[in-house]
């Protein structure tokens, strides 16, 4: 658990945006999706790995641009229009917090959210 607060919708929208983005972007046979959570004294983080194309930093920073898309998707069933981690950007930044878009050296993507970790509970 790494508990945050903030609109449940939204928070929804970005890990279904992150997890989407990562099965649609990924190798065509074997690929792995790597979902984690971690909870620090000030903040929670939301990792969403995956594999796939070597992707360059210059190609990982236009990501989070409207309409762009990273690579050809493996995937043909979506007709996505390159939103995905625009979204995921605005929902991060409304909820305070930092959206981290590094390559993996292997191939894929590793996409970090970190956000501030909700209050702890009076009486706990």
């Amino acid at each position: 658990m790494a508990p945050t607060i903030g609109s449940h919708a939204l928070l929804l929208q970005l890990s279904t945006n992150l997890v989407h983005n990562a099965i649609v972007h990924n190798l065509p046979e074997q690929g792995t999706v790597w979902i984690t959570t971690s909870v620090h004294p000030k903040s929670v983080v939301l990792t969403v790995e995956n594999t796939g194309e070597k992707l360059t930093p210059e190609l990982v920073s236009t990501l989070v641009e409207p309409f762009r898309r990273g690579t050809e998707r493996i995937r043909t069933d979506h007709a996505g229009v390159g939103l995905g981690l625009a979204i995921v950007k605005s929902i991060t930044q409304a909820h305070d917090g930092t959206l981290t878009l590094t390559p993996r050296a292997a191939g894929g993507l590793c996409v970090t959210v970190q956000l501030p970790a909700a209050p702890p509970h009076a009486g706990r």
